[in-house]
């Protein structure tokens, strides 16, 4: 995304905040500690020669004069970053503020390294042991019941080494079943373990746009011709609920519908949108079984099997991003019997050039953003009542 702000929206200037959904998950001050170390070493890291080559050959759609701004992009968390511990509460505090082209890297850095610093020093009742076996045993499930799939766990995976060992069972995999894994939305294990880095555009990229255009109800037309005018049909699956589905459709036309790949469900029931996706490429003279869904919310092996199935009884291709599941599926050490819950987190945008920036997800607790504002785009939108 990247790419596309600096060619469109390179002087807005932003800010992101931190979303715990579950505040009984408490943070402690040593937990606090942990993550302030990490911020302060984002500052360390550059992308070297090689980072560029790799770049350049896996993915082909960055521009040269993206991959020239990325070789001397550097994090400046100090002055980009402010959080703070309210150590009664156990709540974390955290903000993100600058120039959009320079701060919109910080988001899956920063939830990684919360999700450490929780598991490092908050509950620590946990092993790796049986990891590899339990990914391997997911996998193959998936690609038994014939399901071409990513991993997509990098925001909220236990830590590092978690994910590590994802991938090191995830390609072991037959790799002539009916189903594959596809590859990993993390570029350095993508590189590690020679598969392809995979992705999809984000909500903020529509709530942005939305907020700096002026229109929630053309937002997502501008959004996806903004995104194709970059990459020209690649990374061309359409997100289809920072407004909601029925926003969504009303601007995805018979033109835009025919250029993009397909869309991606990330919230609400997967078994509707598949007819509402269906009926919807029907109406707008588009052939369904040339398009793929790619379904990310929430997904176990299980979910993604049975909503495999009824994408085939509604000739539609189908593959699917798993996250959570796979990177942070752990139990207590002391008693197995138990589950050691995996954070959900988010950072979302809250403001472009001062403009309130809001998401309507398809499940109303996951709306995010300031509350006045939510309730105008319902307006907006028609969808107050919904």
């Amino acid at each position: 995304m990247q790419q596309a702000v600096l060619e469109h929206y390179p002087d807005v200037v932003v800010e992101y905040g931190f979303i715990n959904r579950d505040p009984s998950m408490k943070f402690n001050a040593a937990a606090f500690e942990h993550l302030r170390r990490g911020i302060a070493g984002l500052k360390m890291i550059v992308a070297t020669d090689h980072d560029i080559d790799y770049l350049r050959q896996a993915c082909p759609y960055l521009s040269a004069a993206y991959l020239e701004f990325l070789a001397t992009y550097r994090f400046n968390p100090s002055a980009d970053i402010s959080c703070t511990l309210d150590e009664v509460s156990g709540a974390l505090d955290l903000r993100v503020h600058g120039k959009w082209s320079q701060v919109i890297l910080y988001e899956i850095s920063l939830l990684s390294l919360i999700s450490e610093a929780y598991f490092t020093e908050v509950d620590t009742d946990w092993s790796y042991d049986g990891q590899l076996e339990q990914i391997f045993a997911k996998g193959a499930s998936l690609v038994e019941a014939g399901c071409n799939f990513a991993e997509f766990g990098t925001r909220r995976r236990r830590d590092f080494n978690a994910q590590d060992i994802v991938m090191t069972g995830l390609t072991q995999l037959q790799k002539s079943g009916p189903g594959q894994f596809t590859g990993t939305s993390n570029v350095y294990l993508a590189r590690k373990y020679g598969v392809l880095p995979v992705g999809t555009v984000g909500h903020e990229w529509t709530m942005a746009i939305a907020a700096m255009e002026g229109t929630y109800e053309n937002g997502n037309s501008l959004a996806l011709q903004k995104w194709y005018s970059t990459f020209k049909g690649s990374l061309g699956i359409a997100l289809t609920d920072t407004f909601g589905t029925k926003a969504f459709f009303a601007n995805f036309g018979h033109d835009l519908a025919s250029k993009y790949v397909g869309v991606r469900h990330d919230s609400g029931d997967p078994f509707q949108f598949i007819e509402l996706v269906h009926d919807h490429y029907v109406r707008v003279g588009v052939d369904p079984s040339t398009k793929t869904v790619v379904f990310s919310d929430g997904l176990d092996p299980a979910k993604a099997i049975a909503i495999k199935e009824y994408c085939d009884k509604n000739s539609l291709r189908c593959s699917f991003g798993i996250g959570t599941n796979f990177t942070n599926d752990f139990k207590h050490a002391s008693d197995s019997t138990k589950p050691s819950k995996a954070l959900n987190i988010v950072i979302k945008l809250l403001k472009c050039d001062n403009r309130f920036c809001i998401k309507l997800s398809d499940v109303r607790s996951k709306h995010t953003g300031n509350a006045a504002e939510v309730r105008r785009a319902q307006i907006d939108l028609g969808l107050l009542n919904d």
